[in-house]
């Protein structure tokens, strides 16, 4: 358990700083303990939502302590074994992540990259077309020198680095996910709008231009369940909303009486704002009103912020103009510890924008060449392409229930905020897919209903931040480095939220046939989508998704197709690590070895169990070597034919977390490694190889 005494808490936080620096409202946020009545999700009586513009999670925070960033010891390969990281030229050239330097540089009004519809899975299936198809702008991230609000934001509540936006596309598709749980799919509309920037042009809240030629769709809004079920709710935007409220493209939204409820929560905007003035305003008329019913405790039970195009942190838009505007909400809230107490404030953002993240998402197995799947994902399918989930974005989660700088590394997407208010309100989305049910959480395990608030780091003074941004905007326009260096995350870990995951891969030849057998199982309580790499194949990767309680096998024909070799590597969440690699020939020979390692959890009593069998008709000697987490010496075990060795491999000293990897006598090429964090149903720390 993490301590949440101030000592070990600042451990965690890297630097003290005393509550008297805090401005005022931040004061009374850290002050105000939850309004705790159930200890359960019902004490939560307003959820707040902030959707903001086209960032991704390595481009914002990729350095950031303790998340799953730069330092990441098991990213994926790419073909021909370069990592993830070194994103190849036409000409033969990498390019790594590199520093946007907001000091030296105009970095803060980067021009905008592309970031349409991937089109095509081929294209993007082996994760190595990012410069080719954004440019390389898209490398460029941000440290907490830059952003430095959001990292202490990160810092003071909790951030979650497995949360991936639900189309890999634009703005629209993914953000009807977030208003309707579906962009179409799910309801049969295969539509433009599924996949594509579809709208009538209107990026503003005035009904009146809208244009009659655009036919709204036809589906239901999670807005007009709210409506339906007593539930209030409101979007709230200022005249200029840079089309990215997406109730006026739905049918029943159109053509208002503007004395309905529908248009004065969902199309009115709010009072002060005007065409006029749209241009100069930076959210200050939104965050006035918005503040009123803080203030006077008629905030809805559900809100939608939707800033205008400045404030929204897309490209060129600054984002200190985002950090400002976010610091300004929250100032609001916490003016009135009634609401506050009882408010969980979400922060994410719609998309990616083209810049580059080197966590591939889970995708649907739409066919029998992707993968396997125990839930349907017919809903998924456009065209041949399986269009979710997108690339991961930022998000953090802000409420009383949420405090201490805690990492979440459960997946989830943008349909998991409909499914966090379907729990707190009991207004069902049936329009959310079987298969983002199945992969995607809910939000819960990113707050503590029953816990303890501990003590708080300061959050910096955004007040300069808009005027700063607009005088760095003047420098020079940032450029690719012609030398790259991998840049590296902040030393130090963070407390880590529970998850619910409990993972098992298991391999296995079948010498009959010359296949090599994965057997998957999720014996957790939460669905898991696996990637399967081939680094000796052209084709794949592969996807599988296990509801839980259910297992899936699957082969790679090795003796067909690569002369009898395997080189397999199974990812995860929360840096969950399987890799298979040898020669199925030379196992399988007369006096051959055929040693394989199946590991399998002891919770109880905080060790994994390793069973160590030769299935061969040669002897052979095996040899266990820690990767990281452990200075261990290595083991060697003699492995007759036929026999079995059991042992353990003890977790206590490294916070669950473990890397480790078995060789062979018998075989150069041969290798097993496994790799991940056993969870206990208990809070743990973030991954001890990051950061170290």
């Amino acid at each position: 358990m993490v301590s949440d005494s101030r000592r070990d808490f600042l451990k965690f936080a890297g630097a003290a700083a005393s509550l008297a620096m805090l401005p005022p409202g931040i004061r009374a946020a850290l002050a105000t303990p939850a309004a705790r009545v159930t200890g359960t999700i019902q004490d939560v009586q307003h959820v707040v939502i902030l959707m903001q513009e086209n960032r991704s999670f390595d481009h914002y925070l990729g350095a950031l302590r303790g998340v799953r960033g730069f330092d990441d010891p098991r990213p994926i390969s790419l073909p021909g074994g370069a990592t993830v990281w070194r994103q190849p030229k036409s000409n033969g050239q990498t390019v790594l992540p590199f520093r946007l330097s907001t000091d030296s540089t105009a970095a803060q009004c980067l021009a905008d990259i592309d970031h349409s519809w991937k089109g095509s899975h081929t294209r993007w299936k082996d994760y190595n077309a990012w410069i080719a198809t954004k440019g390389p702008m898209c490398m460029g991230h941000f440290t907490r020198a830059d952003l430095p609000y959001y990292y202490a934001l990160a810092d003071a509540f909790t951030v979650c680095d497995a949360y991936y936006c639900s189309h890999h596309g634009p703005t629209n598709p993914n953000r009807m996910h977030l208003f309707a749980g579906t962009s179409g799919m799910t309801v049969g509309d295969y539509g433009a709008q599924a996949v594509n920037n579809a709208d009538d042009g209107n990026w503003t809240a005035d009904m009146s231009k809208d244009k009659a030629t655009f036919a709204g769709h036809r589906w239901t809004t999670y807005a007009e369940r709210l409506q339906n079920a007593g539930i209030g709710w409101r979007v709230y935007q200022e005249y200029d909303n840079y089309g990215d409220n997406s109730l006026p493209y739905f049918a029943n939204f159109r053509n208002l009486d503007r004395n309905s409820e529908l248009y004065k929560r969902g199309r009115a905007w709010v009072e002060g704002s005007n065409a006029g003035n749209a241009s100069s305003a930076r959210g200050e008329h939104l965050i006035a009103a918005f503040a009123k019913d803080v203030r006077e405790g008629t905030l809805p039970a559900v809100s939608w912020i939707v800033p205008s195009y400045i404030m929204s942190e897309h490209p060129a838009a600054p984002p200190a103009y985002g950090e400002s505007l976010t610091s300004r909400l929250l100032d609001a809230l916490v003016a009135n510890p009634a609401v506050w107490s009882k408010t969980v404030f979400i922060i994410n953002y719609d998309e990616n924008g083209g810049f580059f993240d080197h966590l591939p998402p889970p995708l649907p197995p739409i066919n029998s060449g992707l993968g396997k799947s125990t839930v349907d994902t017919a809903t998924e399918n456009y065209n041949g392409v399986p269009v979710g989930l997108g690339i991961r974005v930022p998000m953090f989660v802000v409420s009383p229930w949420s405090k201490g700088g805690w990492v979440n590394s459960q997946v989830f997407d943008h349909t998991s905020v409909l499914r966090f208010l379907e729990a707190r309100f009991g207004v069902a989305e049936p329009n959310i897919s079987a298969w983002r049910r199945a992969v995607a959480g809910d939000l819960s395990t990113a707050l503590d209903f029953a816990g303890a608030d501990p003590v708080w780091p300061a959050l910096p003074d955004t007040s300069g931040h808009m005027a700063r941004a607009d005088q760095t905007c003047k420098l020079p326009v940032p450029t690719a480095p012609k030398q790259p260096q991998m840049p590296r995350q902040e030393s130090g870990q963070r407390p880590a939220r529970a998850l619910p995951y409990e993972l098992h891969t298991h391999g296995r030849i079948e010498a009959s046939s010359g296949r090599y057998w994965l057997d998957f199982a999720n014996t957790g309580v939460a669905g898991v989508g696996y990637t399967v790499y081939a680094a000796n194949r052209s084709d794949g990767p592969w996807f599988y998704t296990l509801t839980p309680g259910t297992e899936l096998s699957d082969y790679w024909s090795a003796k067909t197709y690569s002369q009898g070799k395997y080189d397999l590597a199974v990812h995860g969440p929360n840096g969950y690590l399987r890799a298979f690699k040898g020669d199925l020939l030379k196992a399988t020979a007369a006096g051959g070895a055929n040693p394989e390692l199946r590991v399998e959890y002891d919770v109880a009593n905080e060790r994994l169990l390793l069973r160590l069998r030769n299935t061969g008709t040669g002897a052979c000697r095996v040899t266990l070597r820690p990767n990281h987490y452990s200075s261990a010496a290595p083991r060697s075990y003699p492995l007759a034919a036929g026999a079995t060795v059991d042992d353990t491999w003890t977790l206590a000293a490294s916070a669950h977390w473990y890397d480790f990897s078995l060789t062979s006598d018998h075989d150069s090429t041969y290798l097993r490694r496994c790799a991940g964090h056993m969870e206990t149903g208990r809070p743990s720390v973030s991954d001890p190889a990051i950061g170290a």
